[in-house]
């Protein structure tokens, strides 16, 4: 990713000033002049936290980062305490100005492009589609995220704080989330993380959320038909068989009542007053029911709480017991006054006769494994007891509705009051529709359960593609890892850094060990072996853990160059020589600065760097590359600090 800093312009409350960059920009000078704040700034124009030093908390308003991403022009303001950046560049002869979050998404800013974060804005002019990662590398049930370009900048800003207190968040003291992240980038940078892996976990994230939607939705499909008491799809068919046997002879009734008119029928109301009577007398039975086994469950229920407190009871009465029992009294427990003296067969405290040890004792263990298989058989019975509750209830409604239609008809009919012969013909064709609605909507029911049974098919074959793409996917991470060209090329790199930089206690014979999962970089001396292993972690000296975190850095740039990989193309290090007498060890100030100048005229010619130190050792002449340095003091006029007018007051 070719991203080349052109310049930072700083908005204070008193001025403006414009902080142009170059191929190699080195900041240098006293403490308190506000270098390591350009680097702080720079980094908060690309969505970064700020801490204020006093003159930015006294004095700033706003700064604005001029870039070029891939050759396009792009500018990123961000005003002071905003979460929010203004990001502006050309496309064609249009120029687009937005107001994009720095790091927490709101949705998409521009519809249909995918941009949420800034993060996002940059991979998109930059014309790479943003890598994607497991958010979790423990479950198999996971989902890909993206991986920001904040993650990518771990490896490409030095800051001063972390620099001799933190390997690229890759110790194991740090964040779970981070070190993860930090592995991530060397996975994608090295190759681990290569396009068939990508594409394999994309499309199993696919079929994996493709899954859980159907099976959600036949979940759901089902619970819904059994709420309304709709029965599996064979007793749904069952009763649409009875229903149409029934139809057929309403049908009959029908015809043979047009082709005679019987004498002496009975008139339909007092059809409806019976099955009136009928429909009360079963609401009846069903809510005594109800009641009854409403009742039930609450005997039941209390009888579990009873019976879980006598066993939280009979606990404390037997751990009373046992520590009472072990207790020599001297003075009586109730008034405090001393006890009398008691035969030795008598309780010392109340002076009665030891009671005789029962033949046998009821364990504890016994106790309570009989109490809790109790209250688990109480809890199965209050279980198939609010099942029942739940069919009864349905039942409930469906007669209080059938009695509310039964009670209608009959003040429909006894207000006609036709003829007998009328009456019941039109209650045979009031129940032939009756029936033909019934068994329209049974058969929309067995449509629905069918439709569950086809969404678990479904389901069925979705997980089994998942589970045949989870495999290949593991084979094809194992094959990648099992690549190790790059991991190799990184470490012979490191450790021509550590070389060229006169760190002491590094030779040419030295042996760097950079292994999956910490990816930890080891330098094993050849002259004792693997006893003696050289980590950040056992570097005695600050100053030489900062060297060595920054030769990584240049390390994985160098990589990344090689291999034409993903990686922001510019470094900012501030204070390389951190806890380094610059007069003391000479040799090593030389030497990291040459490497630098040497590499950035050669293999990191498109790399652009920031230097941020306290003291300044400039290129040699015959080196030709773009190269600018400023001296910052916090009082002198001609040095001026970053904010030109603030001298501390």
């Amino acid at each position: 990713m070719k991203l080349y800093l052109s310049s930072l312009e700083l908005q204070s409350k008193q001025e403006n000033d414009v902080i142009p960059f170059h191929d190699i920009t080195y900041f240098y000078g006293k403490m308190g002049a506000g270098k390591t704040s350009i680097a702080r700034l720079i980094d908060y124009c690309l969505g970064g936290t700020l801490d204020f030093s006093p003159a930015l908390q006294s004095e700033f308003v706003a700064a604005k980062l001029n870039l070029s991403v891939n050759g396009n022009p792009l500018s990123l303001e961000r005003v002071r305490d905003s979460e929010k950046v203004v990001a502006s560049w050309t496309k064609g002869e249009e120029k687009i100005e937005i107001v994009i979050p720095a790091r927490r998404a709101e949705g998409e800013v521009i519809p249909g492009s995918g941009i949420e974060i800034l993060s996002d804005l940059l991979f998109y002019l930059a014309d790479i589609q943003p890598p994607k990662v497991r958010r979790s590398k423990q479950k198999e049930e996971y989902e890909l995220e993206r991986l920001s370009i904040r993650n990518l900048l771990w490896y490409c800003y030095l800051d001063q704080d972390s620099m001799d207190s933190s390997f690229f968040y890759l110790d194991p003291e740090a964040a779970f989330y981070n070190r993860n992240a930090s592995k991530d980038v060397l996975r994608y940078v090295i190759g681990f993380h290569q396009e068939q892996v990508a594409e394999l976990e994309t499309e199993l994230q696919r079929v994996h959320e493709e899954r859980m939607a159907v099976q959600a939705g036949a979940e759901s499909l089902k619970k819904a038909l059994e709420s309304e008491g709709i029965a599996d799809k064979k007793d749904i068919e069952a009763t649409i068989i009875d229903l149409q046997e029934e139809l057929t002879k309403v049908q009959e009734v029908i015809t043979a009542s047009r082709k005679e008119r019987l004498q002496n029928v009975p008139h339909i109301v007092d059809t409806y007053r019976q099955k009136a009577r009928q429909l009360v007398s079963e609401l009846e039975s069903v809510e005594d029911a109800i009641s009854s086994v409403d009742s039930t469950i609450e005997d039941d229920k209390r009888h579990l709480n009873e019976l879980t407190m006598l066993k939280v009871k009979f606990k404390r009465i037997s751990s009373a017991k046992a520590i009472l029992i072990g207790v020599d009294f001297k003075t009586c427990p109730r008034c405090s006054q001393t006890l009398p003296v008691h035969q030795p067969e008598d309780c010392p405290v109340c002076g009665q006769p030891e009671p005789v040890e029962p033949q046998y004792e009821i364990k504890e263990e016994v106790i309570d494994t009989d109490a809790t298989n109790r209250i688990n058989e109480l809890k199965e019975i209050i279980s198939l007891h609010s099942t029942q509750l739940k069919k009864l209830r349905i039942r409930q409604k469906e007669l209080s509705e059938e009695k509310q239609k039964t009670d209608k008809l009959i003040d429909e009919a006894l207000n006609l009051y036709d003829s007998s012969y009328l009456s019941s013909t039109l209650e045979c064709e009031r129940r032939k529709a009756e029936l033909e609605q019934t068994i329209l909507k049974l058969r929309d029911y067995c449509r629905l359960s069918s439709r569950v049974g086809d969404l678990k098919k479904t389901v069925e074959e979705l997980e089994a593609h998942e589970i045949g793409l989870r495999r290949s996917l593991k084979e094809m991470r194992a094959a990648a890892e099992e690549d190790p060209i790059n991991l190799r090329r990184l470490e012979v790199l490191f450790l021509d850094c550590l070389i060229r930089a006169k760190i002491s206690g590094f030779t040419q014979g030295d042996h760097v060990a950079i292994e999956p999962p910490n990816f930890l970089p080891q330098v094993i001396s050849p002259d004792v072996g693997e006893l003696s292993i050289t980590s950040f972690s056992n570097l005695s000296s600050g100053g030489k853990k900062s060297l060595f975190k920054a030769c990584f850095a240049i390390a994985f740039h160098r990589l990344a160059v090689a291999t034409n990989a993903v990686l922001p193309t510019f470094m900012i290090i501030d204070s390389p020589m951190k806890n380094i007498s610059e007069r003391e060890n000479q040799e090593q100030f030389e030497g990291f600065h040459q490497m630098l100048y040497e590499l950035a005229e050669t293999e990191l010619t498109g790399t652009q760097f920031i230097l941020i130190d306290k003291e300044f050792y400039p290129p040699a002449e015959n080196v030709n590359i773009d190269f600018c340095a400023r001296h910052m003091t916090p009082d002198d006029s001609e040095n001026p600090p970053l904010i030109r007018y603030y001298r501390g007051h």
